[in-house]
């Protein structure tokens, strides 16, 4: 039976200690990638099952995240983005025997704190996948002891996976100045250190190519409202120096603004063009195919999932804060036209 092997048989097996199969089994950094895939092999070979209740009793772990992801605000589960970084760190803890529950985030006036159900729940972790981090109950429970990994916010003393929004706001920026464009315009989303950041490579770019920036060329629209982008896509081709193309804060509002121009006649790309944010997959429905920043979400919750569950189970690693930093890719899309040709 599988479940009377143990890791003091796979070690047997694989001339190495106890401790060095438990690190390999939990993906430990301090054992080479060949060293696991060996000791791995070896305990499927072996119809290894772990006992995590056994683990989970002599380390008092409940093996449960709690997962924040509020839909105050306006991304939540409807938010491709967001649901692709879920779906990647619920496959990556499971993997590794955890299971994840929502914490309770509606206006309802019988709802415990975030604090409170995380104590009720006995969770050993918490991912925030999207909150607003001015709430105070928010700020309870990141200035508890409990292991918190956050997407897209810095924090001074938990995990933040970030999307290099500085880096890729860059690469999406030199493919469309690479295709000829000078007039560049920015519908930004609003102040967020998501925002901040793109707004920097935006702002940076524009002046180390000694390129204008005129006041008009900049507007404010919350990300995914594609009504607003709608009307602010017409304010954009009504001035006298219109830009030859516009950078949208998302993909959404990017197609909002592509429907704008279709129902006025207006050709993509040949009249102007247009590039987008993020790489859901409308983007790529539509005709033509939006140019766009493809976000690495699943390498984002891989690595959610391996750096919250290291803190749990190895508490001394959680004393200071940490970025890591995820590329994304340019997706080329047919939104960007070559100017002069």
């Amino acid at each position: 039976m599988g479940e009377s092997v143990s890791l003091k048989d796979i070690a047997k097996m694989c001339n190495v200690s106890v401790s060095t199969v438990s690190k390999a089994m939990n993906d430990r950094a301090d054992v080479s990638s060949a060293k696991k895939e060996e000791i791995r092999k070896v305990a499927k070979e072996m119809n290894y099952v772990p006992n995590y209740m056994a683990s989970a009793l002599k380390n008092q772990y409940t093996r449960n995240i709690g997962v924040i992801l509020s839909e105050d605000t306006g991304q939540g589960l409807m938010h491709e983005h967001f649901a692709r970084i879920l779906n990647s760190f619920k496959d990556t803890v499971e993997e590794r025997g955890y299971v994840i529950t929502f914490l309770n985030s509606s206006n309802s006036p019988n709802r415990f704190s975030y604090m409170k159900q995380c104590q009720y729940m006995k969770f050993d972790g918490v991912f925030i996948v999207c909150a607003d981090y001015h709430q105070e109950e928010v700020r309870e429970l990141l200035a508890s002891n409990i292991p918190v990994v956050v997407i897209d916010h810095t924090m001074k003393r938990h995990v933040n996976i970030a999307s290099n929004q500085y880096g890729d706001m860059r690469r999406l920026l030199q493919f469309v100045f690479d295709r000829g464009h000078r007039k560049i315009a920015y519908m930004h989303g609003k102040n967020s250190e998501v925002t901040r950041d793109r707004l920097l490579a935006y702002r940076d770019f524009m002046n180390e190519h000694h390129l204008d920036i005129p006041k008009e060329y900049m507007y404010t629209c919350p990300y995914r409202d594609v009504e607003r982008a709608s009307a602010l896509t017409k304010a954009m081709l009504a001035l006298p120096d219109r830009p030859t193309c516009i950078l949208y804060s998302d993909d959404l509002t990017a197609i909002g603004g592509l429907t704008t121009m279709q129902e006025m006649g207006i050709r993509v790309p040949e009249d102007i063009s247009i590039a987008g944010y993020d790489g859901i997959n409308i983007a790529g429905i539509v005709r033509p195919r939006i140019t766009t920043i493809r976000q690495d979400t699943v390498s984002m919750g891989i690595q959610a999932g391996n750096k919250l569950i290291n803190r749990i189970e190895f508490p001394g690693i959680g004393l200071e804060g940490e970025k890591v930093i995820v590329d994304g890719m340019v997706e080329p899309g047919e939104s960007v036209g070559v100017i002069g040709k």
